[in-house]
């Protein structure tokens, strides 16, 4: 069986080195660009950026929702706690009268 040797897609004449990772597309060296360590094509580093941008808008936009509800929901959290301490003051208040009442009428 005959090995049937891979021709760059943009220049027939050249022997391919590689693929292109995203489009799997036969590479020559010329056609190739190697970034982290892989075999990108132009069209598949392309594909690569408006991936990368596309993941970079989705999380923004989460953090963005994140920082608004932090940003509405600080006061809130605030203002309930002041009011459990002001509850719980008065209720330890409550307490502590109806157990001196307690020992002074025990007297």
């Amino acid at each position: 069986m005959a090995i049937k040797k891979k021709m760059c897609v943009n220049h027939p004449d050249r022997p391919a080195i590689g693929e292109c990772v995203i489009t799997a597309r036969p590479i020559c060296s010329e056609c190739t660009t190697r970034y982290e360590g892989v075999n990108y094509s132009k069209e598949g580093l392309e594909i690569l950026r408006r991936r990368r941008a596309a993941e970079a808008r989705r999380s923004s936009g989460g953090e963005r929702l994140a920082a608004a509800l932090l940003a509405l929901g600080s006061p809130l959290f605030l203002f309930l706690l002041y009011l459990f301490y002001l509850l719980s003051f008065e209720a330890v208040i409550d307490l502590l009268q109806l157990e001196w009442r307690d020992v002074f009428q025990g007297l």
